[in-house]
């Protein structure tokens, strides 16, 4: 009954999913070889190191979860090659960012594989906003290195399992699908085997393992996946297909066709702060980093909470973002872009009771060059309301009491 009742609740939110994304989906496939990893198998069999590059979301992220499953395989099933992993995966990160920080996190690393997964990140972003990032994303990967091979991944949530049951891709999915079949890349569907479990109601799609000792549970919150049910079931999707694509393709360069979309994000960057131009004010902190999840990947953090200070940059393109951490002690950020009215974003959200690596896009600027100025905020958030939302209570007002801004670095274009 309960498995009933979930399918039910997530049919409905598919009735305003569908009417606010109107796109054409992919008939959904759990497995497409298209041109296959023939670099990465030519290196796997002649015993020669190999990095495997993991660029995703908080899925990807999880430790013991599909990535370091999937990894430990690749060591079991050739044992003769050296693998190295590159962790690139950020939690609560879309493929937007991901093509921003891809040099910093990934290929300065020289990966000779690289799997991607945004299909649950980009679930809120329209179908061109996604083809836009992933596209650009595979153009970086191959103009810093023509063999490297890439291997998509499709992970769903809840609200996408209307999709699945239609036997359609999710909007996301079909998108990062359109990029794929363009540019001949494999793709496996590891969601597709859960919502097949769901269906047949073998599975169950979001409760605590504890309260059905008989059955199985994906997840506790319908995206998160056990690492013992859901994550098991995700690596074990790429490990039927994986081997499949030994034998196919051919081996040298890829070619970088011309640009599927013109407004790809080939030539974006994330600029540190240590390079740009900023007041006096701003103070080189750890204390919101220093031993994080999110540490490894996150640039160093300057701080402010002082009105007066500022930091500006002159940039060329249609956006502008910022890569931050945000947490109790995080307020609001005041942008300027050369004479347009200021723009104010909250820093602080309902999830902010920790700190997390997190970042913000300003798009829609006309081409050319532009000027920013960015400063505190002087408006103060009323951050009992905003955590209100999840039903989270301040009981130490100390933690959150500033108002300030933790800045990593700098999204522009190059």
């Amino acid at each position: 009954m309960k498995n009933c009742i979930q399918i039910l609740g997530v049919i409905l939110i598919f009735c305003f999913s569908t009417a606010a994304q109107k796109d054409t989906l992919i008939k959904v496939n759990e497995f497409s070889k298209r041109s296959g990893l023939p670099n990465f198998f030519d290196k796997v069999m002649a015993g020669k190191k190999i990095k495997v590059a993991y660029l995703g979301g908080s899925i990807t992220r999880a430790d013991k979860g599909w990535r370091d499953q999937t990894f430990e395989w690749l060591k079991t099933e050739y044992p003769n090659t050296p693998f190295e992993q590159i962790m690139a995966a950020i939690g609560g990160t879309g493929s937007d960012f991901g093509a921003y920080r891809l040099k910093n996190h990934v290929l300065q690393y020289k990966p000779d594989l690289v799997f991607v997964e945004f299909a649950v990140n980009d679930h809120s972003k329209t179908s061109q906003q996604v083809k836009e990032s992933i596209e650009g994303i595979v153009r970086q990967i191959w103009k810093a290195n023509p063999k490297t091979d890439i291997c998509f991944v499709h992970t769903f949530q809840k609200v996408q399992l209307p999709f699945y049951f239609k036997g359609k891709f999710p909007v996301s999915a079909t998108a990062i699908e359109t990029v794929a079949d363009y540019y001949q890349i494999p793709s496996i569907c590891m969601a597709l085997p859960v919502t097949k479990m769901l269906e047949d109601g073998k599975i169950l799609m979001q409760g605590k393992i504890k309260d059905y000792p008989d059955k199985m549970v994906f997840s506790e919150d319908g995206v998160h996946p056990f690492v013992e049910t859901g994550h098991k079931i995700y690596a074990e999707t790429v490990k039927k297909h994986f081997k499949l694509l030994q034998s196919v393709g051919k081996l040298g360069k890829h070619t970088l066709k011309p640009a599927l979309m013109p407004n790809n994000l080939q030539k974006v960057t994330m600029v540190l702060m240590a390079k740009i131009e900023k007041s006096k004010g701003w103070q080189r902190v750890d204390s919101v980093v220093l031993n994080k999840p999110f540490a490894s990947l996150m640039p160093p953090v300057y701080a402010s909470e002082d009105t007066t200070d500022f930091i500006k940059i002159t940039f060329r393109g249609k956006r502008l973002g910022i890569v931050d951490v945000i947490g109790p002690s995080s307020g609001q950020m005041v942008v300027w872009i050369d004479n347009a009215p200021p723009q104010y974003i909250n820093r602080f959200d309902d999830y902010c009771t920790y700190y997390r690596m997190n970042y913000s896009l300003i798009s829609g600027l006309s081409e050319g060059k532009h000027t920013a100025i960015i400063k505190v905020s002087p408006q103060k958030l009323d951050k009992a309301t905003i955590l209100s939302k999840r039903n989270n209570i301040i009981n130490n007002p100390q933690l959150f009491a500033k108002q300030a801004l933790y800045i990593g670095a700098i999204l522009t274009e190059k």
